[in-house]
């Protein structure tokens, strides 16, 4: 008993506690060492990363903000639902407004009583008869335009009767005679060009682009 007493050391004990514990499986190892989370030192713990996805020992409502570092959530982690509008914004003044006015200012539109093809503005009924160069001033006077036969055709396409001639811009001359194109349609409403002298009459409409 005595050659026993004298090799039992610290050191011996130990280590036969520990050969028993790891023979047992080292579950009892493993709940002497850990036994609650006052034990484990914050980044102590190291290790293979657990799975995504959802996990039951997550307790719902656990996790908040403080818990996620900044700008690390996006695309489908974040709720758009729950977020407010933009309290400042360099580019625009509020959530409703550009350049501080409502968005129905920036729609198109026509001046006066002018109807609206597309973004030309044309008057819907033609004026009286004139020449070409009458034809021309009328509509520059009011700041307007003959239409091009493209504009033109547009126009009656808008219009639910089938239109006489009527001048568009851009003449030519043919044997010295100044000629100039107009426009009308038979009465199937098929769009048909010719020309007429530049000082004989015919019937016009001005036109203008639309703006906002």
């Amino acid at each position: 008993m005595r050659r026993i007493r004298s090799r039992l050391t610290y050191a011996n004990v130990m280590v036969t506690i520990l050969a028993f514990i790891v023979l047992g499986g080292g579950t009892a190892l493993a709940s002497f060492v850990v036994s609650s989370n006052s034990q484990i030192g914050p980044g102590t713990v190291s290790g293979h990363r657990p799975p995504s996805g959802d996990h039951a020992n997550v307790i719902a409502g656990s996790v908040n903000g403080q818990d996620v570092g900044d700008n690390s959530l996006g695309g489908a982690d974040i709720n758009e639902s729950a977020l407010g509008k933009v309290p400042n914004a360099a580019q625009a003044n509020n959530a409703t407004n550009l350049g501080g006015k409502p968005a129905s200012d920036y729609r198109l539109h026509c001046p006066g009583a002018l109807d609206r093809a597309a973004d030309l503005c044309y008057e819907v009924g033609t004026r009286p008869e004139a020449t070409y160069n009458e034809a021309l001033k009328a509509c520059a006077l009011d700041q307007r335009r003959l239409p091009d036969a493209g504009e033109l055709a547009l126009v009656y396409d808008h219009l639910s009767a089938a239109q006489d001639y009527e001048w568009t811009v851009g003449w030519f001359t043919d044997s010295g005679a100044v000629l100039a194109t107009v426009l009308g349609q038979n009465s199937s409403r098929v769009v048909i060009p010719t020309a007429n002298t530049a000082n004989s009459t015919t019937p016009f409409r001005c036109v203008t682009s639309a703006t906002n």
